[in-house]
Parts: structure tokens; C-alpha cells; sequence
């Protein structure tokens, strides 16, 4: 008799689980899965990890267009992966979508603001918020403040970092500086902020501040989404490898510029006006030889040393890597209106070959 009494008890405990667990199943499947966005317990399919990334790109790029972010996409990865050919086949997929492009396998996804077109609207991060994402806003110093000693100090929005079902949303701000270029700031975490908030060795930016040409958007449809990526690609990635900035250091130049005062003579400001004006022209000439420069000697000694260009210096100085060296640079620079007066060197017998050109 005992043994039947212990074996009903059993059997009755075993039916009681069974059904609380269909009850959670049923009600997690009604409930909780809508409410998350998404269906975990799909019965036509097994979802994958990409299929819940999928899901949360949806759901943030939904609230970005809602609110009117100028977002773009500034993923490395996906950016990689696109090309006319897989463009055209993405096309055919319109009526199927399926998550390609923007699900890469890796935890974190990238995106660009363009900080001038977007009014900063807390809104936005509280809307972010109710539908059951994390943030964390990560400020800095305005550095296009910083040559002003009243001014310097007042931070900026720099990145916004988006967390839901283990997959980070990254945005990081570009700001427009006065050479006509973009930039955005490293991420520096605050003491009391979360340090695993998001794999921040796999952010594609933000080890240091970046600097990039403006930029040419266009609006395509990527894994069914209305997405906007750099006009030219290959361009935007080939600048994000090179793309470190180094601000110059205002507070030392100040120092130096009150124990020898800059030239202020009509002369000197004319010959910086040329300079600047010559080395936008060099940038551009070799920008569209994809060849690779930095400023040297007495220009990049007036960078450091006075965030100027030395007046009394009367030339310009940049230079090449040997292996980037073309025959066709000194034409290319002809064509730009800069003819070449001396040539020094062989370039099978020295490291470095070395130009000057009169404007």
C-alpha cells in the first residue's frame, strides 16, 4: 500500500509540472515574446542568433527614422560585404528578406551621425529606453573650443551606445571642424560608468578621435531595411584605416606664442593663406592617386609647436612612403597647377625622394 500511495504522489507531481510548464510556455509565447518584438518560440523555425539581431536593428532603425536621426551605416564588416552584384541580389530577395548585410556574427553593429543635422532630443534616448533598450551617452570635450581658454571645457555628445538581447548598437557623432572635414572623439569611459556595458575592444570606433573627408550618402534597401551608406565605399574604408587624429595642442602653443610672439605682418598671413592653400591641393592631387602623405620638417614642426603654419618657414614640406612613390605624381601635380623645379635622389638607391614646387 505504501508503494502504490508513493507512486500516485509521483505521477501526480509529474502531471502538476507538465502542465505549469505548458502554462509558461503558452503564456511567455502570448505575451512576452509580442512584447519583446519577436517571436523566440516560432514553431515553423528554429531562430538564430542573426535572426535576433536581425530584430533589434529593426526595431532601433524604426525608432532612428521615427525621430529623423541622420544615421548611416558605419560598420566595417557589412560595409565589406557590399558590392553591385550582391546589391542586385538583395534586390531579388525584396519580397523574402533576409538578414545578410547587417548581421555579421559579431556583437556590435555601427552606425554615423551626422551631429550638425540632428538636434539633440533626449526624447529619442527615453523612447529608446521604453522599448527595452539599455544606453549608455559617452561625452568629451568640444575640441573645436579648446584655442579659446574661456570656452574650452564644455563637453559634447561623442557616442551612444544602444544594448538589447546581447547585441550593441553603436553610434558614434560626427562633428563638422573648420578644414572642412569630419571628426569624432575617443571613448573614454567615466569611473562610474559600466565598463562591461558592451565589448568596447570590438567597437570599430573610438580607440582615438578619427578625422574623415565630408562624405556623399545614398539610401539603399539592405536586408529589407532603408539604409544609408557612403556613396563610395571603398573611399570611406580605405580612410577609416587611416584615419587617426591628432589634435593639436593649444594650451602648449599658447605658451609658446607669449614667449615669441606670432608674425602678424600682411605678409606672413598672405604666405600661411598659400600654404594651406598648397596643401589642400597636394591633399587632393594624391588623395586621388590613393597615395598616402603626412606634412614634414619645418610644417609639421609649426603643427606641433604653435598650431601654425611658421611664417618665416617660406615652403612647404610633406612626404611619401618610397613604396607609394608613382611616376605619374609629378604629372598628376603639373595638372593641379604645380610645377616641379628640383628633383633629388634616385628612387632605386635612397629611401625617400623629395620634390618642391612653385605655386
Amino acid at each position: 500500500m505504501p508503494r502504490v500511495n508513493r507512486t500516485c504522489v509521483l505521477s501526480l507531481l509529474l502531471v502538476s509540472s507538465c502542465a505549469f510548464l505548458l502554462f509558461q510556455l503558452h503564456y511567455y509565447r502570448k505575451y512576452v515574446s509580442k512584447q519583446s518584438g519577436f517571436h523566440i518560440l516560432n514553431p515553423a523555425s528554429h531562430v538564430t542568433s542573426s535572426d535576433v539581431q536581425w530584430q533589434v536593428l529593426k526595431k532601433f532603425l524604426s525608432l532612428a527614422q521615427h525621430f529623423r536621426l541622420p544615421l548611416f551605416l558605419a560598420d566595417i564588416r557589412a560595409l565589406s560585404l557590399i558590392s553591385q552584384d550582391a546589391l542586385r541580389q538583395n534586390d531579388q530577395m525584396l519580397h523574402d528578406p533576409q538578414c545578410i548585410f547587417l548581421c555579421t556574427g559579431q556583437p556590435v553593429t555601427s552606425f554615423a551621425l551626422y551631429a550638425n543635422q540632428w538636434k539633440y532630443d533626449p526624447g529619442f534616448l527615453l523612447a529608446a529606453q521604453q522599448r527595452g533598450f539599455e544606453f549608455l551617452e559617452l561625452r568629451g570635450e568640444d575640441p573645436r573650443l579648446a584655442s579659446l581658454d574661456t570656452l574650452s571645457g564644455r563637453e559634447i555628445p561623442l557616442h551612444f551606445l544602444f544594448r538589447l538581447h546581447g547585441y550593441t548598437i553603436h553610434v558614434v557623432l560626427l562633428y563638422e571642424r573648420s578644414g572642412n572635414y569630419l571628426w569624432h572623439g575617443a571613448v573614454r569611459l567615466k569611473a562610474n560608468m559600466d565598463q562591461n556595458f558592451a565589448p568596447f575592444q570590438l567597437l570599430d570606433y573610438g580607440r582615438y578621435a578619427s578625422a574623415y573627408d565630408r562624405l556623399q550618402l545614398m539610401l539603399i534597401v539592405l536586408d529589407g531595411l532603408d539604409v544609408r551608406v557612403p556613396q563610395n565605399i571603398s573611399s570611406f574604408l580605405m580612410q577609416q584605416q587611416q584615419a587617426r587624429f591628432l589634435e593639436c595642442r593649444h594650451h602648449d602653443a599658447r605658451n609658446f606664442l607669449q614667449l615669441y610672439p606670432d608674425d602678424s605682418s600682411a605678409a606672413a598671413y598672405d604666405f600661411r593663406r598659400k600654404a594651406k592653400s598648397l596643401l589642400s591641393v597636394a591633399a587632393r592631387t594624391l588623395a586621388v592617386l590613393h597615395v598616402p602623405f603626412w606634412i614634414s620638417s619645418g610644417t609639421c614642426l609649426g603643427w606641433f609647436r604653435q598650431c601654425n603654419i611658421i611664417s618665416y618657414s617660406r615652403d612647404v614640406d610633406i612626404g611619401i612612403f618610397i613604396s607609394d612613390f608613382r611616376p605619374d605624381i609629378v604629372a598628376a601635380f603639373r595638372d593641379a597647377g604645380l610645377s616641379l623645379k628640383h628633383k633629388f635622389g634616385k628612387v632605386t638607391s635612397v629611401p625617400s625622394f623629395w620634390f618642391y614646387w612653385l605655386m
